[in-house]
């Protein structure tokens, strides 16, 4: 992974940065990252079986690669599922309408812009993601994103949110930072790299306590909030607009 080892010593502490060159090896540096990212991409893919009708709309807010639409699409191949795909990074996203346009076919809509401030770009979104999005905001604007997610949401549709939490107890915390390192390490980051990518993210990795995450979702007009999956220091936490 000498890529990822690039990536991470090309910031200084404090300055990650999702660049244009961050943009090119994203894919292979979020696998290696994110522990049982592809699993994580299968059961967001999966809950479309139930949450997505034909026709229906997927708003994406931090689509980066546009991997979650192509695994959806990849699920549901003839179902004329929409997608509204949306981030910072004009990069991110020139590299997902690459990938989606080798499908053919489909609509969706690529948009540049924050998730936090109005107007989105979409509306009526039977499901809306937000994949390890919110973990690099302040709390405010994750509950402003969270709102704007809801205005923008079908009366029944559903939010699947993932991102990296911090345990409450110290104990724990512990725990998961060094298994983290040992996933990382025994996908081929170089534990130098490993360093240097912790320190990068100082101040720009915000992970919240999973009950905050459940509470700000709450607060922000879902209902429902229920932990899907969870592996130590992440979360996968699904909620839905209406409450019954």
């Amino acid at each position: 992974m000498s890529e990822d080892s690039d990536i991470a010593h090309q910031f200084d502490a404090g300055g990650w940065e999702f660049t244009s060159h961050v943009a090119e090896v994203f894919d292979d540096h979020v696998r290696a990252s994110v522990p049982f990212y592809d699993a994580i991409q299968d059961l967001v893919a999966e809950t479309t079986d139930w949450l997505v009708p034909a026709g229906g709309l997927v708003a994406d807010l931090g689509a980066s690669t546009g991997a979650s639409a192509l695994r959806i699409l990849q699920r549901h191949p003839g179902r004329g599922i929409r997608f509204a795909l949306y981030d910072e990074q004009p990069a991110m996203l020139d590299q997902a309408r690459l990938a989606i346009d080798e499908l053919g076919g489909h609509e969706v809509t690529f948009n540049v812009t924050r998730i936090q401030e109005a107007p989105l770009a979409h509306a009526d979104a039977d499901l809306t993601l937000a994949l390890f999005t919110l973990q690099f905001l302040p709390q405010q604007e994750r509950l402003d994103a969270l709102r704007l997610a809801r205005a923008y949401s079908k009366e029944m549709g559903a939010l699947i949110v993932a991102e990296k939490i911090r345990p409450v107890d110290g104990r724990w915390a512990e725990i998961g930072q060094d298994v983290a390192h040992d996933y990382k390490a025994a996908h081929g980051i170089s534990d130098s790299a490993i360093r240097a990518k912790a320190r990068a993210l100082r101040g720009v990795l915000r992970p919240a306590p999973q009950q905050t995450t459940m509470q700000t979702i709450t607060a922000a007009g879902w209902h429902s909030p229920e932990v899907l999956f969870r592996w130590h220091s992440w979360a996968v936490i699904g909620a839905f607009a209406s409450a019954q």
